[in-house]
């Protein structure tokens, strides 16, 4: 009860104006830094406490408190000693504070050491910079136990109802997008060893941070840990459209949906963020529209302005759109590979292959190796072009350890090997020192094509002094000068020539070439000469299928992607594309129906294709009669692979089915890892996390895959080692059945990527 003269005084203070007067330093301590405490203010040289009545339930005065000392918003106030009490004074007992005061004691109040309350009311408050949250024990930053730092320790919250609205309003706090799962933390990631940080929390979901939910405790508490929660995101950033989850077009998160992000958005700084946000290694390119086919919906608006440095790109600074409109999606290249070199010979050219992924040297398996991958390796490490034969395995030594079992499948046209589509699953053990060898050319090549698609085309370069380049202005070059260039690079005959926008004052002075030289500087004027590769100017996809190696026939010419006319389509036509794409044969030639006749130009070249041929350009044109039934040519090989769930309650639980060689077949439930559900549900865009069981099946079914062996963090079920592929039963244990935790809603189309063994820029 406040007594009667104290609430006259209040009355005659609030109408007449007391005096404030006083310096009135202010501090918050006990609470483990210098934006939590209990609240204390320095007065004639001494420090004292701050009580207030219960009965002033708004608590402006500590929006006051954080503001005036730099700590941003409130998070948690408490009149009721909530950080012990003092035992020195109270200087202060502020009353109806406005909440926009610039200091505390411009807050009505009694006069310096007037106060009608006790230190039982001395008053503390936590402000929001005094508050961290973070997902724990989940191997990234957007999955895991949900852990809250108070009073500078990291402790777990306790509730024993999880529901999604609690979790979303986590995830979005984080940059993570939504949610994808709540859970005990004791089932998924392991229960607490600190302290309890926050208990019972009640969230409506459209908070902005998890303490503008209602919570009933705030602590630290010395508790038991079995109610621990923890929380599953979908993630803010993903990579769709490729072979896996690191390689594709960018989409960000915005709500609840997946909307695209426009080309002039990001830079290779927002790469490296979101290639390392997807636990995918370092980041290799940021492209165009072009190397994935375009999706479809509502684009992010405005760019990302990132150092390079931040763990989300959720975090990343926002900057407005740099032009009107939206020229094609952004897609972005990222690598597990972080590393090549050649070892067992002291030319730095030639020797065994090594890969770094993980920071770990291996030595590389023969068996998937080959002359297309060996090109693409030399010119990376600035050996020029490799020899036309590649040496057999083990021509430089065996290695130390196991051979890595990596299938690369290079088009040749590729800047970096991680470029390359690869492939564990299904490999066989590689054979003790069969390993990957390479003998490169030695001749680094005096330009290049930077900032294209691929190595074959983009801004030309020259070489002014090792590892330096510099640009050639647009002015000095026509179309003879150009088709040296492509044959110097071994890239065919050039399709375009145009000026590309940028800064540049570098020139060859004294260029006389004619045009039947292979050397543009012709510094000796003899020719150097150059391994055969497959010509970058002419390239072809599959495109509007569930993977690289079925859909679409569609042909890049002058910069655009042009569909194939359906008219004479067949089997053999179907079988010269899939070799053209490293992709096996052909299982068949479908029409329009299959895969759509797509939105791009009709390419205008009929071909009579015997299928014997290396690529579509080889084929004898047929004479031209008109495209009666428009574009639309399809093909689907064998070395397309796909994955589903099958049986199950939606496309996000079901059976673990493959698909190879032109059949589906069940995943068999023994020697496979639980972290293979995780790589399945985040390669299908059902969520960062899933459950495997062994089921058996209502009826026989075969199988493809047993001892899939995916290790956490793991992407991409292709990147998992297994046994090798085989048409088999599965034990009694069961098939591998997988309930994934989220449930698809919001993505743009099921995804099934297939990496085949060919890249999709063809010959």
């Amino acid at each position: 009860m406040v007594p009667i003269g104290a609430l006259g005084l209040l009355l005659c203070v609030w109408l007449c104006g007391g005096e404030h007067q006083g310096a009135g330093e202010l501090r918050l301590v006990g609470g483990g830094g210098r934006c939590a405490g209990r609240v204390e203010v320095k007065h004639d040289g001494e420090w004292g406490s701050v009580c207030v009545y219960d009965f002033d339930w708004e608590a402006a005065w500590a929006a006051v408190v954080c503001r005036q000392l730099g700590c941003g918003w409130v998070a948690r106030s408490s009149v009721y000693a909530p950080f012990g009490e003092a035992t020195g004074r109270i200087w202060l007992q502020p009353f109806f504070c406005l909440g926009n005061e610039e200091k505390l004691q411009d807050c009505p109040h009694f006069g310096w050491g007037q106060h009608f309350c006790d230190h039982n009311r001395d008053v503390g408050v936590t402000c929001a910079d005094a508050v961290e949250l973070r997902l724990a024990a989940g191997g990234g930053p957007c999955a895991g136990r949900v852990e809250v730092k108070l009073q500078g320790r990291w402790g777990s919250v306790s509730d024993d109802h999880r529901d999604m609205e609690d979790a979303e309003v986590v995830c979005q706090q984080l940059g993570c997008g939504s949610a994808a799962g709540a859970y005990s933390a004791s089932s998924r990631f392991g229960k607490g060893d600190g302290p309890v940080s926050l208990v019972v929390v009640d969230c409506r979901g459209d908070e902005v941070t998890l303490w503008d939910c209602k919570i009933r405790g705030w602590g630290p508490y010395a508790g038991i840990h079995d109610y621990d929660i923890a929380v599953a995101c979908q993630g803010f950033a993903r990579l769709v459209g490729g072979d896996g989850a690191c390689a594709g077009r960018l989409e960000v998160r915005r709500g609840r949906a997946w909307v695209g992000v426009c080309e002039d958005a990001v830079d290779m700084e927002a790469a490296r963020v979101v290639c390392r946000e997807l636990g995918c290694g370092q980041a290799l390119a940021v492209l165009g529209t072009g190397r994935f086919e375009a999706g479809t919906g509502p684009f992010w608006e405005g760019g990302f302005s990132c150092t390079g440095t931040e763990s989300l790109l959720a975090t990343c600074a926002r900057r407005p759109a740099r032009g009107q409109g939206c020229a094609g999606h952004a897609s972005i290249i990222c690598s597990s590979y972080t590393g090549f070199r050649l070892a067992g010979d002291s030319s730095g050219c030639a020797g065994r292959v090594e890969v770094e992924a993980g920071g770990t040297w291996g030595s590389l398996c023969a068996t998937g190796w080959d002359l297309p991958d060996a090109h693409v390796l030399c010119r990376h490490l600035g050996c020029g072009p490799s020899a036309a034969i590649v040496p057999p395995g083990g021509s430089f030594g065996g290695g130390d350890g196991p051979l890595r079992p990596d299938a690369f499948g290079c088009g040749g046209s590729e800047r970096h090997p991680g470029e390359c589509p690869t492939a564990v699953l299904g490999e066989p053990a590689c054979p003790p020192g069969h390993a990957a060898a390479v003998n490169c050319s030695g001749m680094a090549e005096p330009l290049r094509l930077a900032e294209g698609e691929s190595r074959c085309d983009g801004r030309l370069e020259v070489a002014t002094s090792p590892g330096a380049w510099a640009r050639v202005p647009a002015g000095l070059w026509d179309a003879r000068r150009s088709a040296v260039v492509c044959q110097q690079l071994g890239c065919g005959v050039p399709e375009k020539v145009h000026a590309v926008p940028g800064s540049g004052s570098a020139a060859l002075p004294g260029l006389r070439c004619n045009g039947s030289e292979e050397n543009p500087a012709c510094p000796s004027g003899r020719p150097i000469p150059v391994p055969s590769v497959p010509t970058g100017s002419r390239r072809v996809r599959l495109a509007g299928g569930p993977g690289r190696c079925a859909g679409r026939v569609e042909v890049y010419v002058e910069g655009t992607w042009a569909t194939v006319c359906q008219e004479n389509w067949d089997l053999p036509h179907a079988t010269v594309v899939c070799r053209q794409l490293g992709c096996g044969t052909a299982l068949a030639a479908p029409g329009s129906a299959r895969f759509g006749p797509g939105t791009g130009p009709l390419w205008p070249e009929a071909v009579g294709c015997a299928g014997t041929e290396a690529s579509l350009w080889d084929c004898p044109a047929l004479a031209r009669g008109g495209c009666r039934r428009g574009g639309g040519a399809g093909a689907e090989c064998s070395e397309h692979r796909s994955l589903r769930l099958a049986g199950g309650s939606g496309r996000c639980s079901g059976h673990l089915e493959v698909r190879y060689n032109g059949t589906w077949g069940r995943v068999c439930a023994k020697g496979t890892s639980p972290a293979t559900a995780t790589a399945v549900c985040w390669q299908l865009g059902c969520g960062a996390g899933g459950r495997l069981v062994a089921a058996p099946a209502q009826a026989p079914a075969p199988a493809w895959l047993a001892w899939v062996g995916c290790e956490e963090g793991t992407r991409s079920l292709w990147r998992c080692p297994s046994a090798p592929w085989r048409l088999q039963a599965c034990s009694p244990g069961g098939d591998a059945h997988v309930t994934c935790d989220g449930d698809g809603d919001g993505t743009s189309g099921t995804t099934t990527p297939s990496p085949g063994s060919r890249s999709p820029q063809g010959d």
